[in-house]
C-alpha cells in the first residue's frame, strides 16, 4: 500500500510540473502615469492549482533568486487561457476594453524592468535579464512592449531576444486604447478567453507590493 501510494504522489507530482505556464507580454503604458502596466502570462497545458506560479519584477537588477512578490490564488486556469497582471483595474479597462485581470504592484514596471516566473518558488521563466538594468537593452520596452513570439516556447531562466518581438522604445506614445493605437499590443487575450477571474480592488491595509486581498469573483 505505502509503495502504490507513493507512485501516485509521484505521478501528482509530475503532473504538476509538466503544467506550463510562460510570461506572453510586457506592456509599460502611455496614459497619464505610464499606465497601464501590464505583465501577460500564457497557460500552455491545463493547470489544476494556479498557486504554485508566482511573478517578481526585478526593478533592481537584482537576479532570478529571491522569492515571487505575487502568488497566484488557488484556481485552475486552462490551456490556451490568458492571464494578465495590471497595476490597476481602471487604466487596464480604458486601454484594452476589457476587465479580466489581476491587480497588484508586481506590474509596477518602467520599461527597463525584466520578469520573474516561478514555479513552486523556483525560477522557472523570465522575460529580460534579471542582472541587469533594461536601459538601452535589447528588450528595453519604454512606452511600448514586448511580446513572446511563439507560445510553444520552452520555458526558461536564459533570456532569448529571438523568442520575443519587440516595439521599441517609445511606441505608444501618444496613444490612448490599443486598438486605436499604431504600435498594437499583440495580445492573444479578449475578454472571452482572458482568465475569467478578477481581483477587482486593492487591500488598502496592505504594506508590500500593493498585494490584493484575495476577493476574486467568477464571470459569468
Amino acid at each position: 500500500m505505502k509503495k502504490i501510494l507513493l507512485f501516485v504522489l509521484a505521478i501528482v507530482a509530475s503532473f504538476s510540473l509538466s503544467a506550463q505556464l510562460i510570461i506572453s507580454g510586457v506592456f509599460d503604458g502611455p496614459l497619464s502615469g505610464g499606465v497601464p502596466k501590464v505583465i501577460e502570462l500564457y497557460v500552455q497545458s491545463n493547470i489544476a492549482d494556479l498557486s504554485i506560479y508566482g511573478l517578481r519584477s526585478t526593478n533592481t537588477a537584482e537576479g532570478s533568486g529571491g522569492s515571487p512578490e505575487f502568488t497566484f490564488p488557488a484556481i485552475a486556469a486552462s490551456a490556451g487561457q490568458f492571464i494578465s497582471v495590471a497595476t490597476t483595474l481602471a487604466d487596464f479597462n480604458t486601454y484594452f476594453g476589457y476587465n479580466i485581470v489581476f491587480v497588484n504592484g508586481v506590474a509596477s514596471i518602467n520599461g527597463d524592468d525584466a520578469i520573474v516566473l516561478y514555479q513552486n518558488g523556483t525560477a522557472f521563466d523570465v522575460f529580460g535579464n534579471p542582472s541587469l538594468d533594461g536601459t538601452g537593452a535589447s528588450w528595453d520596452y519604454l512606452d511600448g512592449w514586448a511580446y513572446t513570439a511563439n507560445y510553444g516556447r520552452t520555458p526558461s531562466t536564459t533570456f532569448t531576444d529571438t523568442d520575443w518581438l519587440f516595439s521599441g522604445i517609445n511606441a505608444t506614445d501618444g496613444c490612448t486604447t490599443n486598438a486605436t493605437c499604431a504600435s498594437v499590443f499583440p495580445t492573444g487575450a479578449t475578454s472571452a478567453d482572458a482568465l475569467p477571474i478578477e481581483l477587482s480592488y486593492f487591500n488598502a491595509t496592505a504594506t508590500t507590493n500593493n498585494q490584493v486581498a484575495l476577493a476574486w469573483r467568477t464571470e459569468s
